[in-house]
């Protein structure tokens, strides 16, 4: 009899487990879910005529295996539409990462932050692109 209980709380406990892994995934404004990213946020802040843009991922420790991020900084032109000013990327073999870059000598207009963010899983990957707020100088 316990040994009959045993099997039937182990069985209970697996079948909650895909629901709590579900749960856990992480979610943009949308609500889309992430597979592979835990978080990601793009940031920038402006000073005088400089900015600073802060691209921030986490994947999952222990399955993360490499991270890309590119992070480029927009205007927008008189038309509304946004124009790349400059862009960086960079390589990360760990599963949080952090991209920070200051852009110096900007003209007056209304500044944002584009952050791509590719997550790799061994052979697997997922992209996910943010914005950040608009910031105007």
């Amino acid at each position: 009899m316990k040994r009959v209980l045993t099997v039937f709380v182990v069985t209970i406990l697996f079948s909650l487990l895909p629901f709590n892994i579900i749960a856990s995934a992480a979610e943009d404004e949308s609500g889309t879910r992430f597979q592979y990213i835990s978080s990601c946020s793009s940031t920038l802040t402006t000073s005088g005529t400089s900015a600073t843009g802060i691209s921030k991922v986490t994947g999952y420790n222990g399955e993360t295996t490499k991270i890309v991020i590119t992070q480029t900084l927009q205007r927008k032109n008189s038309y509304g539409n946004w124009v790349s000013v400059q862009s960086y990327s960079g390589t990360y073999y760990y599963f949080k990462a952090t991209l920070s870059k200051t852009y110096s000598s900007l003209s007056s207009g209304t500044y944002r932050l584009k952050s791509v963010f590719t997550v790799y899983a061994g052979s697997n990957s997922e992209t996910v692109t943010k914005y950040s707020s608009e910031k105007t100088i």
